[in-house]
């Protein structure tokens, strides 16, 4: 499983459609990553807090995944996901989440001052905290803000891009993603590409090599483009559809140890896979000793 949770959607507002020439560039982007052996991946839209939300449900969502790239999904097999990600500025001029929560599979902030980074990690209901990392931090990150942000589930991702573009760029790169790393303590950090274009594609070992030079380790980055986006995606699957996010767990219907979310969408389930702990007791142990230790 390899996933990407940061293609850019090439939109500035919710009102201005994409031209054809756009949504070519973003089917070009897609067919890469899939050919590099991604998996997973989730088309980012960002806007500020302060844009006015479309009153009418339908228009929360200009991306329209299941219509525009439907065929594309069926003919390769890639799960495409919905994102946004909001510019948090001034807490007192945002609005609420609640209303593009449920629009999304994934939600995630941007902060750029200080007073937005405390609300992000602190009071509001996101999957994902992230940056931007082709300009100057406005704040310091320190510990004790990013690991209570880490602790009560929320990931830090750092997007790659900024990586492979001109030498000013990549050198804000480096020092704002040093800071993430280094204010994380390396715990629930993912990587993204950022993508705006095929040629900012890269694969696993292609990424984890940048991000590994800044600090990170390698099994971390390894972890970083599998396992912990896949908790992000799971985590804004639950808080959609589930209540207070608890899920009933049992045994397939085959008899395996499957479980998966019968969700709307059968293309984009995520499966749980459970542990047989009787298989990795000890072999001279009772049934009495398997059962006190289950």
């Amino acid at each position: 499983m390899l996933v990407d949770l940061n293609v850019c959607w090439p939109q500035k507002d919710f009102k201005t459609p994409i031209s054809a020439q756009d949504e070519a560039n973003v089917r070009a982007t897609l067919m890469t990553l899939k050919t590099l052996g991604y998996t997973h991946v989730a088309l980012n839209f960002t806007v500020s807090q302060t844009e006015k939300f479309p009153n009418d449900a339908r228009e929360l969502n200009p991306m329209d995944i299941n219509v525009r790239f439907k065929k594309l999904m069926e003919a390769t097999g890639l799960k495409i996901y919905s994102r946004i990600t909001l510019v948090i500025d001034d807490p007192s001029k945002g609005q609420s989440l609640a209303k593009v929560s449920q629009a999304y599979d994934i939600v995630a902030a941007l902060p750029i001052s200080e007073k937005g980074l405390t609300l992000a990690t602190t009071n509001l209901d996101i999957d994902l905290l992230t940056f931007e990392y082709s300009q100057r931090l406005p704040m310091m990150l320190k510990h004790k803000t990013i690991c209570s942000c880490v602790n009560r589930g929320v990931k830090v991702e750092i997007a790659y891009g900024a990586a492979l573009r001109e030498s000013f760029v990549r050198k804000q790169f480096v020092s704002n993603a040093r800071s993430v790393i280094r204010s994380s303590r390396g715990r629930g950090i993912i990587i993204s590409s950022g993508a705006a274009s095929p040629s900012e594609c890269r694969n696993v070992l292609g990424a984890s090599s940048i991000i590994s030079f800044l600090g990170l380790k390698s099994d971390s980055c390894s972890r970083a483009m599998g396992e912990v986006p896949s908790l992000v995606l799971l985590n804004g699957r639950l808080r959609n559809k589930s209540y207070k996010q608890t899920v009933a767990v049992g045994t397939a219907s085959n008899g395996s140890n499957v479980v998966e979310s019968k969700l709307e969408d059968d293309s984009r389930n995520i499966k749980i896979v459970a542990r047989d702990i009787s298989a990795t007791a000890e072999p001279d142990q009772g049934p009495e000793r398997k059962k006190r230790k289950i």
